[in-house]
């Protein structure tokens, strides 16, 4: 047969076997690549995590991006809020939030609209970290705002929650943490405000000072609810405040409890497991997490091992996972040896640690009550003619582009890039639990939910992909409900059913 000059009747059997044959071995993996409910183009890059509340999506995105980049970015001070109807994906309304610093686009994957908006019956809230915080109604009305001068850290990344009609958020103190140097403005420490939501002015300020990259979560300890916060030096800010956690009280702001913590990696998410600190430790090749009591500041359990106790591999002539030995799929000058999970990754579900792994791409999880340890590979794109297991068969574009096709970062390919599932040297969103499963965003458009009800094996594991040209970066938080997730990249607003 000619190629090109084939029949319609001979042809169109010929696609259907192929299309089933393609339908199929996607379905052997389990992972069919999503197909989309809408797709919304948005009109600026971005990185927030989405807010779903009743029939509304909030986000944020950077005001409109022009001119020549400087040294691989562009630099900004303005963002967005945006509002969205779940069920159409149009566009409702929008809020500028103009800043007072214009720091880096996209840098490490988080910038100034790196913050998920909060809402209730009543409000939004939106936080440009680089120095605005806005109030809104669900029609877009102006309540209240709030104002600063913000400083130039390089990686910003506090949360906001809304509990019992608090807004509660880090804002810069007025104490500085490093001073001022060639490269940077002087640095301040972060205080934790309690806001009035409906008048914005504070109900309390917490006196425990934190730093700008402390990941801080919301916690119970002893039947009380508490913030959950540390003091940890990074590599290239030094605080020279020690080195310890508190928990602090959701009722006034002051410390609860306040302990000494061994040598920690820094970047970590600061989390409870089981009434204790969890410790991501530095142990070479090791994966090594601890378990500090509040109470007296020692570690009552480790859990460390350089090959875990059970190991799942993919197979490409098997199509399936399959039981292995572990082997390091890394070994770059960058990482330098290093085995450890990357610290921002590591989250707690109930007795469980989730983590994603330095030196490798698979996801790990060990269940504290027995001491068990599992890995399974995992994929870091899924395309919808291929599924990419490795970053020699990465695929992507030369920069990251808005819905544009415009370049608005061009730093990429590294391990603070993407080729490693987004989980390189970076700062990803926490994931979602809903209904025991962590919707789990990667950073390549792919977004892992595992079961965290059922043992961790590669049964426990699906995905579900928005790529469709290798052109999606998705680092903030999806939105879950009953049936649909929504996901947002740096160029679009993705609805996809449950």
């Amino acid at each position: 047969m000619i190629p090109g000059n084939t029949s319609r009747s001979d042809s169109q059997p010929r696609r259907a076997v192929f299309l089933f044959c393609f339908v199929a071995a996607l379905f052997t993996q389990g992972r069919l690549q999503a197909q989309a409910v809408f797709r919304t183009p948005l009109s600026e890059a971005g990185q927030s995590g989405i807010c779903l509340h009743e029939d509304r999506l909030y986000l944020t995105v950077h005001s409109r991006l022009d001119g020549p980049l400087n040294g691989g970015f562009y630099f900004n001070s303005d963002i967005v809020g945006q509002c969205f109807d779940c069920t159409s994906g149009k566009l409702l309304w929008e809020v500028d939030l103009p800043g007072s610093w214009k720091g880096r686009v996209l840098e490490s994957w988080h910038d100034s609209t790196s913050l998920v908006p909060v809402a209730d019956e009543k409000h939004v809230v939106f936080h440009n970290l680089n120095g605005m915080l806005v109030c809104c109604n669900h029609a877009g009305e102006m309540i209240w705002k709030r104002t600063w001068q913000a400083p130039d850290p390089d990686i910003k990344n506090c949360r906001m929650f809304l509990r019992d009609g608090l807004l509660i958020v880090a804002l810069p103190s007025e104490r500085i943490a490093v001073p001022a140097s060639e490269q940077h403005r002087a640095l301040p420490f972060y205080q934790i405000h309690a806001i009035d939501i409906d008048s914005g002015k504070d109900r309390w300020v917490s006196p425990v000072l934190i730093t700008h990259a402390t990941q801080y979560s919301v916690d119970e300890w002893k039947g009380r609810a508490v913030i959950v916060a540390s003091m940890i030096d990074l590599t290239h800010w030094k605080f020279k405040s020690g080195r310890y956690a508190c928990l602090i009280s959701l009722e006034d702001g002051a410390p609860v409890q306040k302990f000494a913590l061994p040598p920690t990696i820094p970047h970590q998410k600061n989390q409870l497991c089981r009434g204790q600190f969890l410790v991501t430790a530095q142990a070479g090749r090791h994966t090594s997490f601890q378990l500090v009591d509040p109470t007296t500041s020692d570690i009552t359990s480790e859990f460390s091992f350089e090959v875990p106790d059970t190991y799942f591999a993919w197979s490409e002539s098997e199509s399936k996972h399959v039981k292995s030995q572990f082997q390091p799929e890394y070994r770059d000058r960058t990482l330098r040896g290093k085995g450890q999970p990357t610290p921002s990754t590591v989250h707690v579900a109930g007795s469980r640690i989730y983590f994603w792994r330095y030196d490798s791409g698979d996801i790990g999880c060990v269940d504290t009550e027995t001491g068990q340890s599992v890995m399974v590979e995992v994929p870091i794109q899924v395309l919808p003619n291929r599924t990419v297991w490795n970053k020699v068969d990465f695929q992507f574009t030369a920069g990251i582009l808005n819905s544009r096709d415009q370049v608005i970062n061009r730093r990429v390919g590294t391990v603070r890039g993407i080729q490693r599932g987004g989980f390189g040297h970076t700062n990803p969103a926490w994931p979602v639990l809903h209904s025991g499963t962590f919707y789990w965003q990667g950073g390549a458009g792919l977004l892992y939910l595992i079961d965290t009800t059922v043992p961790f094996s590669p049964r426990a594991i699906s995905w579900r992909s928005i790529e469709l040209s290798a052109r999606s970066w998705t680092f903030g938080a999806p939105a879950i409900d009953d049936s649909h997730i929504y996901i947002r990249s740096q160029r679009e607003l993705v609805k996809l059913r449950r």
